[in-house]
């Protein structure tokens, strides 16, 4: 039908493009809902489904896997102590500034040079605050185990989000 010519100037042909439009709404439609649900079974059985990679995994060659990448683990479980340290996001921004310790820095597909900017409050935040270092998967608010390794343990996690939480009720260590 898309080869065929409709004489649109009449109501049966009117009638016949608006069907083919409507089965093809429908069709993308369909595309696009089982694409969704591929992508959450997907990530109910703790696969990493795609975005930026994140720092301390690289992302394996064919997809669908996060792989811990040694060199940035190390860096990950050193920020993770600092901040137990510091018990403050910005004496820690600080100190990585100092280091000279950047966001993750990776080449996409077409080439194109992203990340390895310094930290900031927010970025360091996402960071402390991602599920994916404890080998999870969060989807929808929900925690799913991941197909990856973990790079920090759960009591370690655990302590800092407390300490995130105490810290955004008071202020923090200094105001």
């Amino acid at each position: 039908s898309v080869t065929q010519q409709f004489n649109t100037t009449n109501s049966m042909g009117r009638l016949t493009l608006n069907i083919l439009l409507s089965f093809a709404q429908f069709e993308r439609e369909m595309i696009s809902e089982r694409t969704r649900d591929k992508m959450s079974a997907a990530r109910r059985k703790g696969k990493w489904i795609g975005g930026d990679p994140v720092l301390g995994y690289d992302v394996h060659p064919r997809g669908g896997r996060l792989v811990v990448n040694p060199d940035e683990a190390a860096r990950v479980r050193a920020i993770y102590q600092l901040y137990l340290e510091h018990q403050a996001m910005i004496p820690v921004v600080h100190e990585l500034q100092r280091r000279g310790w950047t966001t993750k820095q990776w080449t996409t597909k077409k080439g194109r040079e992203l990340g390895g900017k310094p930290f900031s409050k927010a970025g360091l935040f996402r960071l402390l605050t991602n599920t994916i270092y404890t080998g999870n998967v969060d989807f929808k608010g929900t925690i799913y185990n991941g197909e990856h390794e973990a790079i920090i343990d759960t009591d370690t996690w655990q302590r800092v989000q407390d300490t995130l939480r105490r810290n955004g009720r008071s202020g923090g260590k200094r105001v």
